[in-house]
């Protein structure tokens, strides 16, 4: 049988190999306790990656197309829901409930719309129509209200270089319940078509 011969370098070797393993498995035993900040952020990534209801604000605008699209596939790429709202902002010189045939009707055609847009990504969506004084303020409510995950929302600059949201999406913003996403595309670079792709996510408030 061959002598076996202990070396220095061998020995220090050895020991830097058994000390990595002994550090690994105490790292095992030892793993660090959830904290109930860990366990929020935890749950917002939970949310966000798979959320159940995702809110459409709309308005008519041409870019309502656009945002349906958008919406019924983020609802599709993560086994949502999608609820597109349209707002009928009723003037202070008429009654909340004041009868507005015109609006109605458009708010109407709007969502039918968006039924046909959502039907070709294979999305069943809710609708609702809501008089309301301020749009932003019945955004929130209704995202409280319906436990809404995310809201996702336009915002089209009105002049070329503008930094600024409107007042509506600055509302938002700054006091939905849950994640916002704004898409905002550049001046003049909306195509109308609402099956083009989407859009990337642009801002992002997450509470």
């Amino acid at each position: 049988m061959a002598a076996v011969h202990i070396t220095l370098l061998g020995t220090v070797i050895a020991l830097c190999f058994a000390a990595s393993i002994g550090g690994v498995i105490w790292w095992m035993l030892h793993l660090p306790e959830q904290t109930p900040v860990t366990l929020r952020v935890a749950k917002a990534v939970r949310l966000t990656e798979h959320a159940n209801l995702i809110l459409v604000p709309v308005q008519g605008a041409a870019l309502s197309d656009r945002m349906v699209a958008l919406g019924a596939q983020m609802a599709k790429a993560r086994q949502a829901e999608i609820e597109v709202l349209y707002l009928i902002e009723v003037p202070w010189t008429l009654p909340l409930n004041a009868r507005l045939p015109a609006a109605q009707r458009l708010a109407e055609e709007v969502l039918d719309r968006a039924r046909r847009i959502a039907a070709r990504f294979g999305v069943h969506l809710q609708t609702q129509i809501i008089n309301t004084r301020d749009a932003g303020q019945a955004i929130v409510d209704e995202a409280s209200v319906a436990g809404a995950d995310i809201i996702l929302m336009g915002d089209v600059p009105e002049r070329t270089g503008e930094t600024r949201f409107s007042k509506t999406t600055s509302y938002v913003f700054t006091h939905a319940p849950c994640e916002v996403i704004i898409d905002r595309p550049a001046l003049g670079s909306y195509s109308g078509n609402p099956t083009a792709p989407a859009a990337v996510e642009t801002t992002r408030n997450g509470r």
